[in-house]
C-alpha cells in the first residue's frame, strides 16, 4: 500500500471515533500529492473534493481546473463531470428565470441547487431564501427543507421552535419526511413538549407514507414505554439498539483461546470476495487500545444508480477468549455520480449517507459518512466466522490463511 495511504491509516486509527473532519483533510492532502504528480484518478478526486467542499473549502473554479487536468489525460469520469457541470449551469440559469417569475416548484428547485452546489456555488443563505419563497406559497417540500435548516442549524443557526412550525405545516399537508421529523421532535421534547403518543401518531403516518425509518423510531419508543411499565429506568429515545447474539456460540477448549492475532493473520472473505471491515486483501488493520481498527483502500461500486467511490472504517472490539466480538463500521463516500445517484424503489444497500425525498423512496447518495452498521460475530472454527448484521441478517466469513494458522 502506498506510503500516503499508510499515513492516513495511522492518523485515522489514533481516534476511536468513526468520523471527523481530519479524515477529509488528510485524504485531500494525499490525493493532492498524487494529483500534482500527474495521477489522473487523483486529479479527478481532487476536483470532486473541491466541488463538494470535502477536506478543503468548496471552490468550483478549482474543481473545474482539476477536472480539466484529468480530462486532458482522457479520464472519462472527468470528461463526463465537465459535461455535467456545463449542463447544470444551463439548468440553473433556466431555473432562476422561472423562479423569479413566481413558479413555486422552480423556487424549491433553486433552493436545492444552492443547497447542493449544483450549477452554482453552494450558498445556504440563498438556499433558505428560495425555500422561504416557496414555503410562503404553501409548498410542503420547501417547508420541510427550510425546517431542516433550522433543525440542524445550517445557514442562520438552530431554531427548534421555527423548525417545529415548519415541520408541522408540511406534515399536515401529508409530507412523510416532515411527519417523521415532527414525530422525532415530539419524542425527544425538542422545540415542543414531549408527547410519546403524538410522536407515535406522526411516525405512524410517516411509515404509512413509505418513510421506513419511522418504523425503527416507533419500535424504540414502544420499547422505552414498555421498560417504563415494567418499572425499569427510562433511557433516551435515541439509544443504541441492542444487537441480538447468534443462537449458538462456540465453546472453546483450553488449548484454543481466540485473540486479535487470529483475526489479524487471516484474510477474511465473504462469498470469495474480501471484506472491508476485517483484515483482508483490500484494507490495513492494526491493534490499538484493545481494539482492532481497519481502514480500507478505495473501493467502487457500479450499480443501477451509477458509480460510487468509498472507503470503509471499522472498529473491532470486545473480543472474548471464546471468540465472540463486535464490529462497528461505516462507509466514507468520496464521490458519487451526480447524474445517476438518484434511485427509485431500489433494494440495494446504500453505501453512504442519503437524503430521502419522498414516499416513493427516491434518494440521493451523498459524499460523507454513511450510517453505522453493527456486526456481532463469533468463531465457528479457526477459519470461519458467523456474523449477524444489525441484529437481523446472518452470514459466514471464511479465510484460507486461517486454515494454515490453525494447523
Amino acid at each position: 500500500m502506498k506510503q500516503t495511504t499508510l499515513g492516513l491509516l495511522l492518523l485515522l486509527t489514533s481516534s476511536a471515533c468513526l468520523g471527523g473532519s481530519d479524515v477529509w483533510e488528510t485524504l485531500f492532502k494525499e490525493k493532492l500529492m498524487e494529483a500534482n504528480a500527474g495521477n489522473s484518478n487523483a486529479q479527478y478526486d481532487v476536483g470532486a473534493m473541491y466541488q463538494n467542499g470535502r477536506g478543503v473549502a468548496a471552490d468550483r473554479k478549482k474543481a473545474i481546473e482539476w477536472y480539466r487536468k484529468a480530462a486532458a489525460q482522457n479520464d472519462q469520469k472527468a470528461i463526463s463531470r465537465l459535461k455535467l457541470i456545463q449542463s447544470n449551469e444551463e439548468r440553473f440559469s433556466k431555473t432562476v428565470a422561472r423562479a423569479e417569475s413566481g413558479d413555486v416548484e422552480s423556487q424549491y428547485d433553486l433552493g436545492n441547487m444552492y443547497t447542493e452546489g449544483v450549477g452554482v456555488d453552494a450558498d445556504p443563505k440563498k438556499a433558505m431564501a428560495w425555500y422561504e419563497k416557496a414555503a410562503g406559497q404553501g409548498y410542503e417540500k420547501a417547508q420541510y427543507k427550510l425546517g431542516l435548516y433550522y433543525y440542524e442549524g445550517h445557514g442562520s443557526g438552530k431554531d427548534l421552535s421555527q423548525a417545529f412550525k415548519l415541520f408541522r405545516s408540511s406534515a399536515e399537508r401529508g409530507y412523510p419526511a416532515a411527519q417523521f421529523h415532527l414525530g422525532k421532535m415530539y419524542a425527544s421534547g425538542q422545540g415542543v413538549k414531549r408527547n410519546y403518543k403524538t410522536a407515535q401518531e406522526w411516525l405512524g403516518k410517516a411509515a404509512e407514507g413509505g418513510y421506513n425509518e419511522a418504523r425503527r423510531e416507533m419500535t424504540e419508543i414502544a420499547e422505552l414505554l414498555e421498560d417504563r411499565h415494567a418499572g425499569k429506568k427510562p433511557e433516551p429515545v435515541k439509544r443504541a439498539r441492542a444487537v441480538r447474539k447468534p443462537a449458538s456460540t462456540p465453546v472453546p477448549s483450553q488449548s484454543q483461546l481466540y485473540t486479535y492475532e487470529n483475526l489479524m493473520l487471516a484474510s477474511w472473505n465473504r462469498d470469495s470476495e474480501p471484506v472491508a471491515y476485517l483484515p483482508s486483501a483490500i484494507n490495513n488493520c492494526r491493534v490499538e487500545d484493545s481494539k482492532l481498527v481497519c481502514f480500507s483502500d478505495d473501493q467502487s461500486r457500479e450499480t443501477a444508480a451509477g458509480s460510487i467511490k468509498f472507503k470503509t472504517k471499522a472498529i473491532v472490539s470486545d473480543l472474548s477468549q471464546d471468540g465472540i466480538f463486535e464490529i462497528i463500521y461505516r462507509n466514507l463516500v468520496i464521490d458519487a455520480d451526480e447524474v445517476s445517484s438518484r434511485k427509485k424503489n431500489s433494494t440495494e444497500e446504500v453505501v453512504g449517507s442519503t437524503t430521502i425525498e419522498s414516499a416513493s423512496m427516491n434518494y440521493e447518495v451523498k459524499t460523507g459518512w454513511g450510517k453505522e452498521h453493527r456486526l456481532h460475530c463469533h468463531f465457528k472454527d479457526i477459519s470461519t466466522l458467523s456474523c449477524l448484521k444489525n441484529g437481523t441478517y446472518a452470514f459466514l466469513l471464511e479465510s484460507p490463511q486461517a486454515l494454515v494458522v490453525g494447523k
